[in-house]
């Protein structure tokens, strides 16, 4: 009998082989099925991602991973939602992990991203060098990728070189379980307003002004500032130098110019008025914030992405020109800050140091540590910036630094800190390292007042630097209680004068271009004598040439005053006095001293004081206001005194 094709083998064979077949298919099908299964778990983990569910975004993916830990997409996901939750060391170990199964490029840069802001600057020098090494990039992306290399190589000499930094945490009085942040002070330091977020149980966040003084052992409880908190956020604020003008950002407010706005305050007999849009232009339909005050109340420096700036949030500078008419603060236009500040990154938090020379500024763009560092810069003839300067390490880490405050004297900084896990953003401050420190200044507070009443006075003061004594002088007034706050930067001599219709002025000088490491601040009682016969006045801003009686050029912003003062008083005659401290020969100084009171009689004629008017008189040392053992009696004693003969 002949054998059918298929043999009793054969067909055992062909059976093995069909069920070869079927369990290929079936295992094939079933690894189609569980990829479908896996890129159903991928779209989902990224639909979660987008919908910022992060904790069953970070579940899809473990999931997947568990399956197939070679499924790189899912390891990717990963990285960024921890990039997005800026979970950092755990986006750092997905991607490597990423990278030991593709050598992808943009993998590299990612990675030296994640340890550049995390702090891992040498590991970080180094990816970014084998991306630069592995991938075709365009200039920009190179140009940007050298910059992020060159503040690693910044960071690494910085924390070989630390700048003086042991901050301080303020007490509880200040600070609380909240976050506090945003420290503003007046310029004798006993007013502080910070910004704190208010958290209520079934209530979002709420951002409000805090105050506290200064007391003799510490600052006092913070109390809301509640005439100008509001049920929105307020916050990023400024005060002027003697705290009676408070600065401040608000958003979405009704009738504001734009996103966020700046507003301000006055305060009168202890209350701040209702908060006023500071309006065109400073305002625009951009974004205008962090507002900071110059201590001449000149200048308001501030954070805007106006069109018209070098990059996203660009520094500007409007130059304020006091109330008009209907009672509300005008401006000029606003200035960008220039190349030298503004960058096409982003730069904000603005503060001008009290003596108006030295400004901080943060940016994410100038080399640094990375995020946010803060910087300083000199301010060269009111309109110059200067290159800025890293405040250094530990000043400025890996994490993102903004919002500082500086004393007048230029030792202590304030700033935020989340330095405690328990209670959050804290106020914080510490001494500046004397690298960074700028230029310090001092401040005049006065109280003005009739001499006969001590009634306050309401006058006009007028504050002239002698060194360039052709820039205008500063005009200022005292409020209604007599009182006004200076700042005086240093380096500087002064003449400071205060006038009332009605009154003789005052006159004095305040020379600070003896440095020195502190300066104390001066406190001034002025008793303005009203005009009739007999009163007098000593001017100490007439000066001569040493031994001589040639009036010296400095002396014309005093004696015009006495000009004007003449002028306005012209049914006055008077007696023009000179006198001497007690150094040198008796009968030299008298003769001297007469000779002196002669050249300034003799200036006001040739001003067009009629003579007749004048008299003449010379007392040397005979008249004494001060003690002769000391330079600053001495100073007291060398004056002009202005006596009224009759009228």
């Amino acid at each position: 009998m002949s054998k059918s094709f298929f043999s009793i083998g054969e067909t055992k064979w062909w059976k093995k082989y069909l069920i070869l077949i079927s369990f290929l298919l079936f295992v094939f099908g079933g690894f189609a099925q569980h990829q479908k299964r896996i890129q159903k778990h991928f779209d989902e983990a990224r639909q979660l991602l987008a919908q910022q569910d992060y904790s069953l975004a970070i579940e899809r993916c473990e999931k997947i991973l568990e399956r197939n830990p070679e499924f790189l997409d899912a390891r990717l996901l990963l990285a960024d939602i921890f990039y997005e939750t800026k979970d950092t060391p755990r986006e750092i170990f997905q991607l490597k992990k990423a990278l030991e199964k593709s050598e992808m490029p943009l993998i590299m840069r990612r990675l030296g991203d994640a340890l550049l802001s995390n702090g891992n600057y040498g590991e970080a020098l180094d990816y970014f060098q084998a991306y630069l090494d592995a991938a075709s990039l365009s200039t920009e992306r190179k140009a940007e990728v050298n910059r992020k290399m060159e503040n690693c190589r910044f960071a690494l000499h910085a924390m070989e070189n630390p700048v003086e930094f042991y901050p301080e945490r303020l007490p509880n009085t200040v600070n609380s379980v909240f976050d506090e942040y945003w420290p503003s002070l007046s310029v004798d330091q006993q007013q502080l307003v910070i910004t704190r977020l208010v958290k209520r149980a079934g209530q979002p966040p709420q951002e409000d002004f805090f105050f506290s003084v200064s007391g003799p052992e510490e600052w006092s409880e913070t109390q809301p500032v509640s005439e100008l908190n509001t049920p929105e956020n307020e916050g990023a604020q400024s005060l002027s130098a003697d705290g009676n003008l408070f600065f401040f950002t608000a958003c979405n407010r009704p009738g504001g110019a734009g996103s966020c706005d700046i507003y301000y305050s006055l305060r009168n007999n202890g209350q701040w008025s209702p908060p006023v849009n500071a309006g065109s232009p400073l305002n625009t339909a951009g974004w205008e914030a962090q507002p900071s005050i110059s201590s001449d109340g000149r200048f308001l420096y501030f954070t805007s992405n106006r069109s018209g700036g070098k990059g996203e949030k660009d520094l500007w500078r409007a130059e304020c020109l006091g109330f008009g008419p209907d009672g509300r603060l005008k401006w000029k236009a606003p200035v960008n800050l220039g190349d030298s500040v503004n960058t096409s990154g982003n730069e904000t938090s603005p503060f001008i140091h009290a003596g108006n020379m030295n400004f901080y500024f943060a940016s994410d763009f100038h080399t640094g540590m990375g995020g946010f560092d803060l910087f300083m810069s000199s301010i060269q003839n009111d309109s110059v910036f200067s290159a800025p300067q890293n405040l250094g390490y530990p000043v400025n880490t890996s994490n993102d630094e903004q919002g500082l405050h500086i004393s007048a004297d230029g030792m202590t900084a304030f700033f935020s800190s989340a330095r405690d896990s328990l209670s959050g953003l804290d106020i914080y401050s510490f001494r500046l390292d004397e690298s960074i420190r700028p230029s310090p200044a001092t401040y005049v507070r006065t109280f003005v007042f009739d001499a006969e009443t001590r009634e306050p006075v309401q006058a006009q003061i007028e504050l002239l630097n002698l060194v360039h004594p052709d820039k205008s002088p500063r005009m200022e007034m005292t409020d209604t209680q007599g009182e006004c706050l200076l700042c005086l930067p240093v380096g500087k001599n002064y003449s400071f004068s205060v006038s009332k219709e009605g009154y003789l002025f005052y006159s004095n000088t305040f020379d600070l271009r003896e440095q020195r490491q502190v300066y104390e601040p001066y406190e001034l009682e002025i008793g303005l004598t009203p005009v009739k016969v007999g009163a007098e006045m000593n001017l100490y801003n007439i000066y001569f040439e040493t031994d001589s009686f040639r009036i010296l050029p400095e002396s014309e912003p005093e004696l015009q005053k006495l000009v004007v003062f003449l002028n306005e008083n012209s049914r006055l005659d008077v007696e023009i006095q000179g006198h001497t401290d007690d150094t040198g020969d008796a009968g030299k100084n008298l003769e001297l001293s007469e000779k002196r009171a002669r050249s300034v009689v003799e200036f006001l004629v040739l001003q067009g004081i009629r003579k007749e008017r004048l008299q003449w008189a010379g007392y040397g040392e005979k008249q004494p206001v001060s003690d002769n053992s000391t330079p600053e009696g001495r100073r007291l004693n060398r004056r002009t005194t202005i006596k009224i003969l009759g009228e």
